[in-house]
């Protein structure tokens, strides 16, 4: 029974000393600073050597508007691999890191991008960014794991909507130590086991096996520190990797939207091509008609000419002959009545018949071949004849002659 009591009052001693050492480590003064040292000195004898950690969480946004678009994470000035944009984008605690450091002060610097995915019509913040930032610097011992909550705050009541986003990183100790929960040696036995210890000191086998634990967490610390350099190396080339594939897409996009204005501008050019062809057609056909309207104009006053050159002997005879037909009445009027009636219808047919024959002569000789067009084109023709002899003769001869 006394054994159990004195491992209770072992314990709560050494929890007491860790929380004493955690509240000295966030407000030091020279004074409190050497009472830390002193505690850390009895506590490290107490339980030996304990890890010391930081965690760093980000606390997500209850709101589905908003979206985490950028956020970078800093540890003492190395970049610490986040989640993806979307995961810190839902509801929750998200982990960032968590991770052995050295005992001292250490500083976590974050940097987040927000933006409101809403419509401008439904909300004034709709398509607006926040780059909000904020940093905090703690002190980790021995068995302490320093928790840091990366806390996005959101203020419906400022009016200027550039502010209404800030972050806050409470940083917040916590005890990690492990404590021996054994039974505690014999009262007898104790003095012995003391003693000897205080006597003979570390055995060869205690400090190899120190050794060997030092290498060990030295090599842990290393092969961390190479999978966290290779895992920011893999983030660099997945991000390299999308905006090359951004850019590729922005190229092709181009490249199309190139090759839609060319087509587009072809498809004008031949379009204004067509109807320039159709103008060009429409002219050609405007001229040839009036072309053939002017040679079937000429024709015709050819045609009225040599109609007018031989109708006037036609008419001539026309004229002469309706006299006669119009003496007629006089022949008839000598007569009696009974008897000179059917004379006069005798004589009518004889006298009416006579100019028929003379009136249709014309039309046969208004269906020959224009004889007057033909003499001017052949005195043209000898006239230019008589030209090119003459010039040809004024030359003076050459070799070709």
């Amino acid at each position: 029974m006394r054994a159990y009591l004195e491992t209770k009052l072992h314990k709560r001693i050494i929890i007491a000393l860790l929380v004493t050492v955690a509240a000295l480590a966030l407000a030091e003064d020279p004074k409190a600073k050497a009472a830390r040292e002193e505690l850390e000195r009895q506590l490290t004898q107490m339980v030996g050597k304990q890890p010391t950690k930081v965690r760093v969480d980000f606390i997500g946004l209850e709101d589905p508007n908003y979206r985490v678009e950028e956020a970078t994470f800093e540890l003492d000035g190395r970049t610490l691999r986040a989640p993806l944009f979307t995961q810190l984008s839902d509801e929750g605690t998200h982990l960032v890191w968590n991770g052995d450091v050295t005992p001292g002060k250490h500083t976590v610097k974050v940097l987040v991008v927000f933006s409101n995915q809403a419509s401008i019509v439904l909300s004034d913040e709709g398509g607006y960014k926040w780059k909000v930032g904020g940093d905090v610097t703690f002190e980790v011992n021995s068995g302490i794991e320093v928790r840091v909550q990366v806390t996005p705050k959101r203020d419906d009541k400022q009016a200027d909507v550039s502010k209404r986003f800030k972050l806050a990183l409470p940083a917040q100790p916590v005890m990690i130590a492990q404590l021996d929960d054994g039974t505690m040696p014999d009262p007898i036995a104790k003095p012995v086991i003391v003693a000897e210890v205080v006597d003979a000191g570390p055995t060869a086998e205690q400090l190899a096996q120190e050794k060997k634990q030092q290498a060990e967490l030295a090599a842990a610390e290393k092969q961390q520190k190479a999978a966290e350099a290779a895992e920011a190396k893999k983030q660099k080339a997945a991000e390299a990797a999308e905006a090359k594939q951004a850019a590729a897409e922005a190229k092709k996009q181009k490249a199309v939207e190139a090759a839609e204005a060319k087509r587009a501008a072809l498809a004008e050019k031949k379009e204004k091509a067509a109807a320039a062809l159709e103008a060009r057609r429409a002219a050609a056909e405007e001229k040839k008609r009036a072309a053939l309207e002017a040679a079937e104009e000429k024709k015709r006053a050819a045609q009225a000419a040599l109609e007018a050159k031989n109708n006037p002997p036609v008419a001539a005879v026309v004229d002469a002959g309706e006299p006669v037909a119009a003496a007629e009445p006089i022949l008839d009027a000598g007569a009696p009545e009974s008897v000179d009636a059917g004379e006069a219808l005798a004589l009518a047919p004889v006298d009416a018949g006579v100019p028929a024959p003379v009136a249709a002569a014309p039309v046969a000789e208004s269906e020959g071949p224009p004889w007057l067009l033909i003499g001017i084109a052949g005195a043209v023709a000898a006239l230019i004849f008589l030209i090119v002899v003459a010039r040809r003769r004024a030359r003076p001869p050459t070799l070709d002659d």
